[in-house]
């Protein structure tokens, strides 16, 4: 019962506070959401093209058999999940063969669409959402997809960089149907006309239009990354890639220290860099990645690493430290470290797209099974008992809470000011102090592609000892909030 009203007491005070903090934006779209197939990924029509050619099918066959019989065709029916993936495969096989005028079975068709080939990211595109995001824009995916044998949907893109995901087989609407445009936008808590649209198919832009959108074709990856900087007003990238300049590493240099530090030949192979944050990159070549996460001091660089050691030490799934500069005279000028990259599918959206009922418990159940190993981490044996005195742990944060919502109070709330001073009279009884994460949440976690298990928690920067019921709230947080909202710095 203590557990209950403790954690009902920190969700209804930090939802109190993110209800009263304003977000300003100087532009009049607030959200950017791209189609998956022929935009983020390759668009399969050129993989139908190729294998018409090689089984002697009529160029066109496909594309006939997808267009004829409307809504409620069987490609239609598919892609709004109401055909399983064997169903869809026997009965797409008959339409296909009645165009064709011969028998024949997509089977093999419908493997290829899920194909390394098919699954590779656009990087033009991939690039723009990290920049877009990076500017403040919340970001979401809307797909025609399908599920595949087992449930699962087609879902090869990185979840991590999207505050939702909207798939027409899990809400049973199809683009160019206007509702499920809405429902996007309802998602994402924005307005049609707050919203850039990016698709590679005419009428599906030009429905999201009609929505009040503004729609931009994407037949040139490069070209529809120019437009996108023009209608929201940010720097353009300069680069078909999207990589603007200020963020370029020092690749030469980097590679060289990369094979000092991890005995690795890495010098005489092109290691390409993404940018993910303004301080963080992963670094990759043909057979290892990295990430280089930059800090502003030496003091904060150190504290980090050694959190890092101290948490895999204590077995909990966090990147592993391969090595660390605490100087000002290296390449980058400024303190980093570099750590494994723990590849996986990051879900930003509670809902847990892609998942069924069985596989979202079972994500679920993992989140909080890691919490718990957050939780019983032995502060003396990893050598962190030291790292903040939990003895003022509540009033620190209620400071600080209050301190945040003056420092972007808009006009005086009474009502505020009320609360704040009951909730220094009023501070609940500290029951015990642990390692704590600060901001767990869902979006903090890195699955394993195929299974529900954890491989890495991300972002510690506001790691502490203190009360566990704060990590509770958090993820309880999550489901109250906007995605974007739910995110903490």
């Amino acid at each position: 019962m203590e557990l209950q009203r403790g954690a009902a007491w920190f969700l209804r005070v930090r939802r109190l506070f993110h209800r009263h903090v304003r977000v300003c934006s100087s532009s009049s779209y607030r959200a950017v959401v791209f189609d998956m197939f022929g935009v983020l990924i390759p668009s399969p029509l050129p993989k139908a093209t190729e294998w018409e050619d090689e089984n002697g099918v009529p160029r066109g066959t496909i594309g006939q058999a997808i267009r004829a019989g409307g809504d409620n065709n069987n490609w239609r029916k598919y892609m709004r999940g109401e055909l399983e993936a064997e169903e869809f495969v026997e009965a797409f096989s008959r339409d296909c063969s009645q165009v064709a005028g011969f028998q024949l079975h997509i089977g093999s068709f419908h493997s290829a669409l899920t194909s390394d080939s098919m699954s590779r990211p656009v990087t033009a595109i991939t690039d723009a959402v990290r920049r877009v995001r990076a500017e403040g824009f919340k970001t979401a995916v809307l797909s025609n997809n399908f599920l595949l044998p087992g449930g699962k949907s087609h879902l090869p893109v990185d979840t991590s960089l999207f505050d939702i995901v909207v798939e027409s087989c899990r809400v049973g609407l199809c683009k160019p149907d206007l509702r499920i445009y809405q429902l996007c936008a309802d998602r994402l808590r924005v307005s049609p006309h707050e919203v850039v649209f990016l698709d590679d198919l005419s009428f599906n832009v030009e429905a999201a239009v009609q929505l009040g959108m503004h729609g931009i074709t994407v037949k040139d990856p490069g070209l529809a990354v120019k437009e996108l900087e023009r209608v929201l007003e940010i720097p353009s990238s300069g680069h078909s890639a999207g990589a603007r300049a200020d963020w370029q590493l020092p690749m030469k240099q980097l590679s060289q220290y990369l094979e000092q530090t991890t005995q690795l030949p890495l010098a005489d192979h092109r290691i390409n860099q993404s940018y993910l944050s303004d301080s963080t990159f992963l670094l990759s070549s043909e057979q290892h990645q990295f990430v280089l996460r930059k800090k502003p001091t030496t003091e904060a660089l150190q504290k980090e690493c050694r959190l890092l050691k101290a948490l895999k030490g204590a077995k909990v799934p966090v990147p592993s430290v391969l090595a660390q500069d605490e100087t000002f005279s290296n390449a980058l000028g400024t303190p980093f470290y570099l750590t494994s990259y723990c590849p996986g599918r990051v879900f930003n959206d509670h809902a847990v797209p892609g998942e069924g009922p069985h596989g979202k418990r079972c994500v679920y159940e993992a989140m909080m099974k890691t919490l718990c190993q957050i939780h019983r981490v032995d502060l003396k044996t990893a050598g962190l008992e030291n790292r903040r005195d939990p003895g003022d742990f509540m009033e620190s944060q209620v400071t600080m809470w209050a301190r945040q919502f003056k420092e972007h109070e808009i006009q005086s709330v009474p009502a505020m000011d009320r609360l704040i001073d009951w909730l220094l009279m009023h501070l609940p009884k500290r029951q015990r102090s642990t390692m704590i994460h600060g901001s767990f949440s869902l979006n903090k976690l890195v699955f394993d592609s195929e299974t529900p298990d954890v491989r890495a928690v991300l972002d510690w920067s506001l790691s502490t000892v203190g009360d566990p019921l704060v990590d509770v709230a958090s993820c309880c947080m999550s489901l109250s909030l906007p995605s974007t909202a739910s995110r903490q710095p």
